[in-house]
């Protein structure tokens, strides 16, 4: 990971990098977020680290680099063993102001209650967001969470996709998302 992140700050243009199910530790995030900070002029549009179980600290590690990033478009951290604590950096990388991401996904994740709702908050206020995935991250219907859903709805009107699938969301769950739309 050290080698590949020194050559992207040679200043080479990358658009695209997929590292999936490389082994990725958090140590290996800390490097990648280096080369994703502004100072190092990124030119990663395209950041996609699947299958790699560097947990809650590895996003942790990541935010530093992304959460002032203007320049990724898409973030895949698809069953990377993120837990409710990597939610306040999520939310961090999704708040930035001048952030260009418009499709993040954390599908496959452990993120519960807490950590859905967290992201969700941050999801609202994001303005180029058109895509979330939050797909098998172990969150139900409960009342805050159906709260933190209908929220996001409302006050991000421009996002067009977020992907449920594969949590617990009851019929009586559907039909108050139902009458929020």
């Amino acid at each position: 990971m050290r080698s590949i992140c020194e050559y992207l700050m040679l200043g080479k243009p990358v658009n695209i990098l997929e590292l999936l199910d490389n082994k990725i530790t958090a140590l290996g995030c800390e490097f990648i977020s280096k080369t994703l900070h502004p100072i190092s002029k990124p030119s990663i549009s395209i950041l996609k680290l699947d299958h790699n179980s560097f947990g809650a600290q590895g996003v942790k590690n990541l935010s530093e680099g992304l959460a002032i990033n203007p320049t990724l478009k898409i973030l895949s951290l698809q069953y990377c063993s993120i837990d409710e604590e990597a939610a306040q950096a999520l939310f961090e990388i999704l708040i930035y102001t001048r952030s260009a991401l418009e499709d993040i996904n954390l599908s496959g994740n452990m993120l519960g209650n807490e950590g859905i709702k967290k992201i969700l908050h941050g999801t609202a206020v994001n303005k180029a967001l058109k895509k979330i995935w939050l797909s098998d991250n172990q969150f139900n219907d409960d009342e805050d969470v159906l709260k933190a859903i209908m929220f996001c709805w409302v006050k991000n009107t421009h996002l067009l996709r977020y992907d449920f699938k594969y949590n617990i969301i009851s019929s009586e769950g559907l039909e108050v998302l139902t009458q929020c739309l």
